[in-house]
């Protein structure tokens, strides 16, 4: 037999109802269901879709990353003063705006590249690439991808020297052929100093589209062969894993520029997990990005400390190896979409050592905003040290 109610108490049933939150009103519909003998069917908004769908790792892509890993199963611990504070993080987008061809042709007049600009003779839809000048090495020339970060390469080939070689032939009554020796040419004209080249290479990235004080400009190389900079670029104060770069060859001549034709747009603040809650996410594997080039930094001064003296056993296969995350920095990561789109997004890099490849990189952002590939499993390598 059906329940029935006055008009009046139905009536406040379904306003103390509409006080309550929308997402929350199940409990409050079944009662008012039961007063009035009605089926009501409760309806909840859908989930939001991800900002991010990762993209998935290649077959070839997967073995490399087991050759590395050895398959080697890594447990990674909280140490004393590691955080367990979150906090929130601007995710950006890498947009490409605009035509390549025509970022091409200004390009072209800050570098002095003649010609039409126009497609790759290897374009391709996974690799729109795009060129300004004689792709066979000719002269100087410009090349674009546009995807990705849209990065762009500026090279002229009459910046390198042919080294001066000279044929060895063989001993008489040896059946190998004979060698060449080759040596370096002197060097065709001077260098400009450290101090110099930051300036030029600050007014050069300006005309192409960054703007970064001379200061900020890093030194990669310096020798009697040239002068190579780097300049990274900076998205709210912090680094990020988007370097351009100036080579000055002797003379001084120009040899080479590389950049990036994407530009950070926001898309939203999101709530980021602690540093403890993204150990399980170390484990996995899954939530790796790019982290600025300053992580890697210390590679060369390690080994020139004499790296080689210490022992260092690799680990076995079906190893577990126990590491202990002792700090970790809020970093900016950089990672690609499943469209090819790259991404800016909060993370951290997890330190769990002294040397410099004692960090791993993760990325912060709630579950929810970016929706992982699915995993590509491959048969483990077996190897045996000294290999």
């Amino acid at each position: 037999m059906k329940t029935t109610v006055k008009a009046a108490a139905l009536r406040d049933a379904w306003s103390r109802l509409l006080r309550e939150r929308q997402t929350a009103v199940t409990a409050g519909v079944a009662i008012v269901a039961l007063a009035v003998g009605a089926t009501v069917q409760s309806v909840f908004p859908p989930e939001p879709a991800p900002l991010i769908v990762l993209a998935g790792s290649s077959e070839m892509g997967a073995e490399s990353y087991a050759d590395i890993g050895l398959f080697v199963d890594y447990e990674y611990v909280a140490g004393a003063d590691l955080s367990d504070e979150a906090g929130t993080g601007t995710v950006y987008e890498l947009a490409l705006t605009g035509d390549p061809r025509e970022l091409l042709d200004t390009l072209g007049s800050v570098f002095g590249v003649e010609g039409t600009p126009g497609p790759s003779q290897f374009f391709d839809d996974l690799w729109p690439g795009y060129v300004l000048g004689p792709e066979d090495w000719t002269g100087p020339m410009l090349n674009l991808t546009w995807s990705g970060t849209g990065p762009w390469y500026y090279s002229d080939p009459a910046a390198y020297q042919d080294p001066v070689c000279r044929e060895i032939p063989a001993d008489e009554g040896v059946e190998e052929p004979g060698r060449f020796d080759c040596d370096n040419p002197e060097p065709r004209g001077p260098l400009p100093s450290v101090t110099e080249a930051r300036v030029m290479a600050s007014e050069l990235l300006a005309l192409s589209g960054l703007d970064i004080a001379p200061s900020d400009i890093q030194v990669l190389a310096h020798d009697e062969w040239g002068v190579g900079l780097s300049a990274i670029v900076h998205i709210d104060g912090q680094e990020t894993a988007l370097e351009w770069s100036v080579f000055y060859a002797p003379g001084p001549v120009l040899a080479s520029v590389s950049g990036h034709a994407a530009t950070p747009v926001s898309r939203g603040t999101f709530d980021l997990v602690s540093p403890v809650s993204a150990l399980d996410r170390l484990k996995s594997g899954q939530w790796w990005g790019s982290p600025a080039p300053e992580y890697h930094s210390d590679f060369d001064a390690v080994f020139e400390g004499g790296l080689a003296g210490e022992e260092y056993t690799l680990p076995e296969p079906g190893d577990v190896v126990t590491l202990t995350v002792t700090s970790a920095d809020s970093a900016h990561l950089l990672v690609w979409d499943a469209e090819g789109t790259a991404w800016i997004v909060p993370g951290y890099v997890m330190r769990h050592g002294a040397q410099p490849w004692n960090a791993s990189a993760v990325i912060a952002v709630r579950e929810g905003v970016i929706e992982l590939p699915e995993p590509v499993m491959v048969e483990p390598l077996m190897y045996e040290q000294g290999e």
